[in-house]
């Protein structure tokens, strides 16, 4: 598990160095901050679908375990697919009108809300079920 602790310091050092020259250097500009937190989602998203495959093939009981939480996220994303609206987005400067980059923007939004949601519960409910034990 060393190697897990390499890449995490590997990885929070490259993004306090491009934090770091976003700041100081004023040519660097918004790009080189979208292009990382790109990287650093293909590397989340990679992690996401890789680990839980090596699991399963690594211990075949387990699966259920990993298959439930893939089936847990894709209950959520269908969910805030069936959610999601697709309106046009109007704002001051210009309409956003293209049905599938509104509707994929609802869908991002409505996952990570309940995400958001889920995690606050899952913190509060660890939190007061410590303070009584």
């Amino acid at each position: 598990m060393k190697y897990l602790s390499i890449v995490r310091w590997v990885l929070m050092i490259i993004s306090i160095l491009a934090i770091g020259l976003y700041f100081v250097i004023d040519s660097v500009s918004v790009d080189v901050m979208l292009r990382w937190g790109y990287i650093m989602l293909g590397i989340a998203v990679a992690c996401v679908i890789l680990f839980p495959a090596i699991a399963v093939i690594q211990n075949p009981k387990s699966a259920t375990n990993s298959l439930l939480g893939l089936a847990i996220i894709a209950v959520v994303v269908g969910v805030s697919s069936t959610m999601a609206s697709g309106d046009p987005v109007i704002t001051p400067g210009s309409v956003y009108d293209d049905p599938f980059w509104t509707k994929l923007t609802d869908i991002e939004l409505f996952t990570m809300y309940f995400f958001l949601i889920a995690t606050v519960v899952v913190i509060l409910y660890g939190e007061i079920r410590n303070a009584f034990k």
